[in-house]
């Protein structure tokens, strides 16, 4: 029944069509017959051993020969639907649920393309749907032939684009240059531009393409999001020596460019600027954002503290603000001389790789009485105890915390459970790269300091998701077994696959008989805890 077909597809003719349905009759009737049968079938009566092995085994064939007929059916049957007589539009939505269910990218990509060689007809359909190709990821090597047709195809609907080299195929800025004036007429109607690139050059020619274009175009942009990334060495920088040599861009006399050339773009929303650097003071469209990116920029060209106060005052519907070793371009500055701004609709947080007087600084501009969700990276080998104890309170609507290579020292552990203790709310926590000298902050009584009397109460009694990656495993067996006898256990952990393997037998064994649920994740994707909290009101 199921030996393979020699049926190619091709127009049936009216007879041929006849055939087929009277086919798909025989089978579903068949089908339906040997179902009924099944069930009575399972509902016979044995009475040995014997007879109740000859049984299944009689159940398991009868159910084997129905699979294969309802699979029969399926197969002929789909020969006479008419995908021809759809309407256009109900066509083009199966078309776009089959392409945007793509589970990565580069399915997405393969997907499209072999959509358009079923058949001129699906060619037809997909082709004209410009919504189809308006997200587009320069994965294909230069001239970008690929990439480039689908922007052609996406007609004037806004373009998402991504271009990104790779370690091992990194654009020379001539590359760059020739996509960028490929994209020059489509550039009014991108509404997301996200450009990953490892050399200075390239990265100067980006900016100096959004200058010009708003200096001199007419027609207005409409970019909602704009991220620039520069991957390579993060201590290089234009007109500075590195290792002794002066780094001077080839074929770029000006490295500082104003975004979109000064001019005025109010759709954008969100803003990322990752090693690279502009022109602060004339750069007005970053105001009513939503998401402020800033990382990876040396202090003396982050904008000033005046400027870098406007932005915030100018975008007082922020959700996040994520600062990774760039901020405003100024000395640690004292809490009266400036009143804190106010950022209601601010959710994430993220502060990295800043010294502890001007991590305090920074927080000391703002407050923001909604955040959920809260990352520090990287604050380790300096006394963080001012900063942790003005955080204490700050934030009291905290649901989700990130530790990433922190540390406390014994001297600022007080302080570090208090400010523990000021964020009731505290369910998840993503813990990487930690000792046990900040693990055990979480263990403590924030009234009497102690961690022997167990009975009165605890830091984050509401905390009982964790993630974990890099933790070494007697720290982190050590913290798990202790919050257990807390009478406070962690019910479900996601542990990073690289982080299982460091685990021996016996430490294994022990976490698993302290946490409910343990989940072996690739790291990286929200996970359904994260959503649903982050989700709540």
């Amino acid at each position: 029944m199921l030996e393979r077909d020699p049926w190619v597809p091709r127009p049936l003719t009216p007879e041929e069509i006849v055939l087929i349905r009277h086919q798909c009759v025989k089978l579903l009737a068949s089908y339906l017959r040997q179902e009924a049968y099944n069930k009575v079938l399972k509902t016979r009566i044995v009475k040995t051993a014997e007879e109740r092995e000859r049984h299944i085994a009689d159940i398991r064939e009868r159910e084997g020969h129905a699979v294969k007929t309802y699979i029969a059916y399926q197969l002929i049957y789909w020969r006479t639907f008419r995908i021809h007589d759809l309407p256009m539009e109900i066509l083009s939505n199966i078309i776009r649920y089959v392409v945007w269910s793509a589970p990565s990218p580069p399915i997405g990509i393969r997907w499209r393309l072999q959509l358009t060689w079923v058949s001129r007809y699906l060619r037809h359909a997909a082709i004209s749907d410009s919504t189809l190709w308006n997200a587009v990821w320069f994965r294909d090597n230069p001239p970008f032939e690929r990439s480039l047709a689908f922007v052609e195809r996406s007609g004037i609907s806004p373009l998402d684009l991504r271009i990104n080299d790779t370690e091992a195929r990194k654009f020379t800025d001539e590359e760059v240059c020739a996509l960028l004036k490929a994209l020059t007429p489509h550039l009014h109607h991108i509404r997301m531009l996200i450009i990953l690139l490892d050399n200075w050059e390239p990265i100067l020619s980006v900016l100096k393409w959004l200058s010009d274009y708003g200096k001199e175009a007419d027609r207005s942009l409409i970019m909602e999001r704009f991220e620039i990334h520069r991957t390579g060495n993060p201590y290089i920088w234009p007109g500075t020596v590195y290792r002794g040599a002066r780094f001077d861009p080839v074929n770029h006399t000006v490295s500082l460019y104003s975004l979109f050339g000064g001019k005025y773009v109010p759709e954008l929303k969100s803003f990322t600027m990752n090693g690279v650097y502009i022109d602060w003071a004339n750069t007005p469209s970053l105001e009513n954002l939503t998401t402020l990116d800033l990382r990876r920029i040396p202090l003396e060209l982050c904008p000033s503290l005046p400027r870098f106060r406007q932005i915030l005052c100018s975008s007082p519907m922020l959700t996040k603000l994520s600062l990774d070793g760039a901020g405003p371009a100024s000395n640690p500055t004292g809490l009266n001389n400036y009143p804190a701004i106010n950022l209601p609709h601010l959710q994430t947080l993220v502060l990295a790789n800043f010294a502890a007087p001007f991590s305090k600084s920074i927080v000391s501009h703002f407050t923001a009485p909604n955040v959920k969700d809260l990352t520090i990276m990287n604050f380790r080998g300096f006394n963080y105890g001012p900063f942790y104890e003005f955080m204490i309170g700050r934030f009291r609507k905290i649901k989700l915390l990130t530790l990433y290579t922190t540390n406390c020292p014994v001297d600022i552990l007080p302080t570090v459970i208090k400010w523990l203790d000021s964020m009731p709310l505290l369910a998840y926590a993503r813990l990487a790269a930690l000792e046990y000298d900040i693990l055990q902050a979480f263990l403590f009584d924030p009234e009497t300091m102690e961690d022997k009397d167990r009975a009165p109460r605890l830091v984050n009694p509401r905390l009982n998701v964790i993630e974990v990656q890099n933790i070494r495993p007697e720290a982190f067996a050590k913290f798990i077994g202790a919050r257990k006898l807390c009478g406070i256990p962690v019910k479900k952990t996601y542990m990073a696959k690289n982080m299982l393997a460091d685990f021996d037998a016996n430490l294994l064994r022990y976490i698993r008989e302290n946490i409910d649920g343990l989940m072996i994740v690739d790291m990286g994707a929200k996970t359904q805890e994260e959503e649903e909290l982050l989700n709540e009101p």
